[in-house]
């Protein structure tokens, strides 16, 4: 016992000097940014039509998959972006394919957030007429981004005096990227 004591204020100056010792956690990355995970040309896998007041109302049925009906099949949308600055910047989208057109089949993008938003709330894909991005035509909630699985789900809500009636969730895999 007497030996472990004598040995313990070297033990204590060895451990002190040991942490002094400055680590390399690498050098700043800035995070990814959501554009960065949606940009490209992304395929339909799959609609859903949600009926917002059967389900409040909790009749049934609320929802139907639309993926083969009306030649969604052949949807596909390209969200563009520019990286010429070294940043990548949303700029154009379009949407090709025999579908029908529930909303702009062509115009500008943004987002809400660049990041994930800390509340919780879905960030959501902003579709613009102009390029000064100043004419709102339609938003789109991001449900999923690509991660682990590369999918990508947004979700179209139509509202009527505030609340919404219906919605369709589009859940797309890429195209090319």
């Amino acid at each position: 016992m007497k030996k472990l004591l004598q040995r313990l204020p070297l033990l204590a100056i060895v451990l002190l000097a040991y942490s002094c010792e400055e680590q390399e956690d690498g050098s700043y990355v800035p995070p990814i940014t959501r554009y960065e995970l949606i940009h490209g040309t992304w395929k339909l896998q799959g609609i859903k039509m949600t009926d917002e007041l059967a389900r409040a109302n909790k009749t049934k049925p609320d929802e139907m998959v639309l993926t083969k009906e009306f030649n969604f099949t052949s949807f596909v949308i390209a969200l563009d972006v520019d990286s010429s600055s070294g940043e990548i910047k949303p700029t154009t989208f379009e949407v090709t394919g025999n579908a029908p057109a529930l909303f702009a089949t062509s115009g500008y993008w943004d987002m809400d957030t660049p990041y994930a938003r800390a509340d919780g709330m879905p960030s959501k894909i902003l579709l613009y007429a102009d390029p000064a991005k100043t004419q709102l035509i339609d938003e789109l909630e991001l449900t999923t981004v690509p991660g682990k699985d590369v999918v990508l789900e947004f979700r179209l809500v139509r509202y009527s005096g505030g609340n919404p009636y219906l919605s369709y969730t589009y859940r797309l895999r890429p195209l090319t990227k």
